[in-house]
């Protein structure tokens, strides 16, 4: 048993920063919510990037409805997101949620977390983390994005960890082209500024 702590490499957060991260199932189980509707819960542990490894999130998936309280109902936010879910950890199709459930766990995906500040409600001030979107494993790169709606952006935890670097969509702007001439001679292009000298030496 080694004594060393990982002082510098502790995450100090308490929810996750908004980035896309790669998780492992670790269970979907049913269950319902305080109202009688349907909701399963889902339990992911972080597996990369490192300074996250072990840590776990939490999300519920309301499918129940006022008429049909105990029923996967299609059109729910929640079935949507277990079915992105399912694509996403390469869970074969099926049309149990019990096989679904029990084929996920130990598979791997990737899960857009947004992290934010709540502004409305008893919760206002908390930090939260919401889902922007799921991914297959190698659809995206692991790494911390910009916050995603949801409330008021929320300051980075104080660490010394290095996180990945924030993904930029846009590309950096390239080099122009230099303008170019055709020599008369050979027909190459040439560099404007270096057309004189190529002549004479193409000339001799």
């Amino acid at each position: 048993m080694g004594d060393f702590f990982p002082w510098d490499d502790i995450y100090e957060g308490n929810v996750f920063p908004s980035g896309i991260f790669e998780f492992e199932i670790e269970a979907i189980d049913d269950g319902y919510a305080g109202t009688g509707k349907r909701m399963p819960k889902g339990r992911f542990r972080c597996v990369n990037p490192d300074q996250l490894k072990g840590m776990a999130y939490f999300d519920n998936f309301v499918v129940g409805t006022e008429e049909t309280p105990e029923d996967f109902v299609a059109g729910t936010f929640g079935a949507k997101a277990l079915k992105a879910i399912f694509k996403a950890a390469q869970v074969p199709q099926a049309t149990s949620f019990e096989e679904l459930s029990k084929n996920s766990i130990g598979n791997r995906l990737l899960i857009h977390v947004n992290k934010f500040i709540q502004t409305k409600g008893e919760y206002a001030g908390r930090e939260e983390n919401n889902v922007v979107s799921y991914y297959k494993i190698g659809e995206r790169e692991v790494g911390l994005t910009e916050v995603v709606g949801g409330g008021a952006p929320a300051a980075p935890a104080k660490s010394s960890a290095k996180m990945p670097p924030v993904k930029k969509d846009a590309k950096a702007p390239t080099k122009k082209a230099k303008a170019t001439l055709p020599c008369g001679v050979c027909g190459e292009q040439i560099p404007r500024d270096e057309y004189a000298k190529h002549v004479e030496s193409c000339t001799g």
